[in-house]
C-alpha cells in the first residue's frame, strides 16, 4: 500500500509544438495551490471558515472580518523538487534530478478598523501570494524503439517543402532529418524500421509560477456575520528548455549518427478575478461558510524558438547541420473555470489549550474553461485550432470535488499545526487523487509573530516527448515528482 504521502497522478501528457497552446497549458493555469503564510500552509490550507491571516483572501475574504488589531506579514519560502524519470519501455534506466528554489510567497498588510454601532468591523487587506509554482527539472534517457525523426516527418507529410513550418519540419527537412525523394510530399527518415532502437534523453527545465496581488474589504455584522469580497490580478510566468537528442553509438542504424532538438518557450501573462464570501458564526464556536471564485480572464504572450542539429555519415563522410528558427510570438486567451467553496468550522477551547479545526469542500469544473486564439490573430487556421482545443477541454477535462482539513492548537505563546488535502486532478482520464500533507508551528505575542509550515508531496504522471500515428511506438515516460515547500511568516501587529 502506498504511504499516506504519497500523490498518484496518471496524466499523459503530449509533446506540444512551440506554436500551439494545448489543454495542458490551460489545467496549468487553471491549477490554484491556496498558499501564501506558513499558517496557512501548516493546516493544509483548509482556512475557508476560519479568519484572522492574509492568505484567506485568497481562500475566503469574509475571514478578513476577524481581525482586531492591523497587520504586516512577509514570507519568504523554500521550494523544492526532485524527479526520477525513466522511458516504460526501459525502465531499469533512471535519471535522478533536482531543484531548490529561494522566493516570497506574501507580503501582506491587513488595516482595521471599529466603526461601532452594528457594523464591528470594516477591515482592508492588499497584498500579494504566490499561489502557484512550475519550477521542476527532470531529465529521461533509455534506449528504445523508434525515432523523433518519424514524428518530424508526419507532420510535414501532405505539404510541399515552401508549406513546412518554420519551427518544428522545415528545421528537420533543412537538416536532413527528413527528405523527400520521389517529391510526392511523404517524407522519409535514415530509419529503416520502427523496431530499430535508438539511445535518447531529454532534459526538461521548467521556471515560474503565478503571482496573484489582491486588494480585499470585509465586514462582521453584531460579532456574527461576515462578508467579504476581493479582486485578485494575477501575473503569471513559465519558462521552458526542453532538450531531446538521439544517437548510434554503436552504428547500428545506417548513416545516422546523432541528433538534437531544441525548444525554448517563454510564457508571460496577466488576469483579473473576483471572490466573494460569507461566514456565519453560531454561538462563537461553531462557523459555517461558503465562497464563489470568479473565473480568471488571462491575456498570454508566448515567445518561443527550435533549433535543430542532425548528424549522419554516407558516401561523403561525416555531415552535419544546424538551423535555428526564427523567433516567434503569439497573443492569446484563457478563461479559467470558476469554483465553490464550502466550509465548516470550529474553535475549541480546553482549559489553557485553545484552537481551532476546519474542513473545506471546493468545487471546480474544469471543463468550463476557455481558449480563445483568435482574440489578436483572427484566421481561419486559428479559428480551427480554438474549436480544436475547446474540443479537447470538454472531452478530457472534467469537474473535481476537492476536500481540505486542517486543525490548529495554542498553549499560550505557542502554536501547533496540521493538515490533509485531497484533490482531484483535472483529466477525466485520471483514476487517482493528489494528496498533500502539511504541518507547522508558531510563536505568537500581542505585538509580533513567527510561524514555519512545511508540506511533502509526491505524484506521477505519464509523459510523451513525441507523439506518432501508431501508438505502439510512443515513447511513453513516467516522471517521479517529489516536491518540498517550507515557509517562514514574520508578522507585526499596529
Amino acid at each position: 500500500m502506498r504511504s499516506l504521502y504519497q500523490i498518484i497522478i496518471i496524466s499523459i501528457l503530449t509533446i506540444s509544438s512551440a506554436i500551439a497552446q494545448n489543454v495542458s497549458d490551460v489545467v496549468r493555469w487553471s491549477s490554484i495551490d491556496y498558499v501564501g503564510t506558513a499558517r496557512t500552509l501548516g493546516v493544509g490550507s483548509a482556512f475557508g471558515s476560519m479568519g484572522g491571516d492574509f492568505s484567506v483572501i485568497n481562500i475566503n475574504p469574509a475571514g478578513i472580518a476577524d481581525y482586531r488589531v492591523s497587520e504586516f506579514t512577509f514570507t519568504p519560502s523554500l521550494r523544492g523538487s526532485k524527479t526520477t524519470s525513466w522511458f516504460k519501455k526501459d525502465s531499469l534506466n533512471r535519471e535522478l534530478s533536482k531543484s531548490n528554489r529561494f522566493g516570497i510567497d506574501n507580503i501582506g498588510f491587513v488595516f482595521a478598523s471599529k466603526p461601532g454601532s452594528s457594523l464591528t468591523s470594516s477591515n482592508f487587506a492588499i497584498g500579494f501570494s504566490r499561489i502557484a509554482d512550475f519550477n521542476r527539472n527532470a531529465t529521461i534517457s533509455g534506449t528504445i524503439p523508434g525515432s523523433i525523426t518519424t514524428y518530424f516527418a508526419e507532420q510535414a507529410n501532405g505539404n510541399s517543402v515552401d508549406e513546412l513550418d518554420d519551427f518544428i519540419t522545415y528545421p528537420a527537412y533543412e537538416t536532413g532529418a527528413i527528405f523527400d525523394f520521389d517529391k510526392d510530399k511523404f517524407y522519409e527518415t535514415d530509419f529503416s524500421s520502427p523496431s530499430q532502437k535508438v539511445k535518447r534523453s531529454q532534459q526538461i527545465t521548467q521556471r515560474g509560477g503565478i503571482n496573484e496581488l489582491a486588494l480585499g474589504w470585509a465586514g462582521e455584522y453584531e460579532n456574527q456575520f461576515n462578508m467579504g469580497f476581493s479582486m485578485g490580478v494575477p501575473f503569471a510566468t513559465f519558462e521552458e528548455l526542453k532538450v531531446y537528442e538521439e544517437i548510434d553509438p554503436t552504428d547500428e542504424i545506417g548513416v545516422f549518427d546523432n541528433l538534437s532538438y531544441t525548444e525554448v518557450l517563454n510564457t508571460s501573462g496577466v488576469g483579473i478575478n473576483f471572490k466573494a464570501g460569507v461566514t456565519y458564526k453560531i454561538e462563537n464556536t461553531v462557523r459555517i461558510a461558503g465562497a464563489f471564485h470568479s473565473p480568471t480572464w488571462y491575456k498570454f504572450t508566448d515567445d518561443y524558438s527550435t533549433s535543430m542539429l542532425y548528424a549522419f555519415t554516407d558516401g561523403n563522410g561525416r555531415q552535419r547541420y544546424e538551423l535555428d528558427s526564427p523567433d516567434g510570438s503569439f497573443e492569446y486567451r484563457i478563461t479559467t473555470p470558476w469554483r465553490a467553496v464550502g466550509s465548516l468550522g470550529t474553535t475549541l477551547r480546553l482549559g489553557d489549550i485553545r484552537g481551532f479545526i476546519n474542513g473545506d469542500i471546493e468545487y471546480v469544473d474544469y471543463s468550463n474553461a476557455n481558449y480563445n486564439g483568435t482574440a489578436f490573430l483572427d484566421t481561419p487556421d486559428e479559428q480551427r485550432w480554438t474549436n480544436e482545443v475547446n474540443r479537447n477541454i470538454i472531452n478530457k477535462l472534467g469537474s473535481a470535488t476537492n476536500v481540505r482539513l486542517g486543525s490548529e492548537f495554542g498553549y499560550k505563546h505557542l502554536r501547533l499545526r496540521a493538515g490533509y488535502s485531497i484533490e482531484r486532478s483535472a483529466f477525466i482520464a485520471d483514476d487517482f487523487y493528489n494528496n498533500k500533507v502539511s504541518f507547522g508551528f508558531g510563536f505568537r505575542t500581542d505585538k509580533f509573530f513567527m510561524d514555519m509550515g512545511f508540506r511533502v508531496a509526491q505524484y506521477v504522471e505519464g509523459y510523451n516527448p513525441y507523439v506518432v500515428l501508431d501508438s505502439n511506438q510512443d515513447p511513453l515516460a513516467n516522471i517521479e515528482t517529489s516536491r518540498t515547500r517550507g515557509n517562514l511568516t514574520l508578522g507585526f501587529k499596529f
